[in-house]
């Protein structure tokens, strides 16, 4: 893992514990957002609002509900792109 992954995923982690009390040791690149960390889908919109105001992005409903693993979202937020 890169510098910019601890960095991002650092960042993400925070978030989780904000948004959903998630502490960060619970949170690994394969958590599932919903089954692993027990997010509903309020909680997932909020992290993902938070997620585009603090990377200053936006992530568009098509990519989002793609973003299905805190690994997913970290290599969408540092690549542009969204994992196969």
């Amino acid at each position: 893992m890169t510098a910019v992954q601890s960095d991002t995923l650092q960042i993400l982690k925070d978030i989780l514990d904000e948004v959903a009390e998630v502490p960060a040791e619970e949170v690994t690149p394969e958590s599932s957002f919903t089954e692993d960390l027990g997010l509903d889908s309020l909680a997932v919109v909020s992290l993902f609002v938070l997620v585009q105001r603090r990377f200053g992005t936006e992530v568009p409903n098509s990519v989002f509900e793609q973003l299905t693993t805190v690994g997913r979202a970290v290599a969408y937020l540092e690549r542009g792109e969204i994992p196969a």
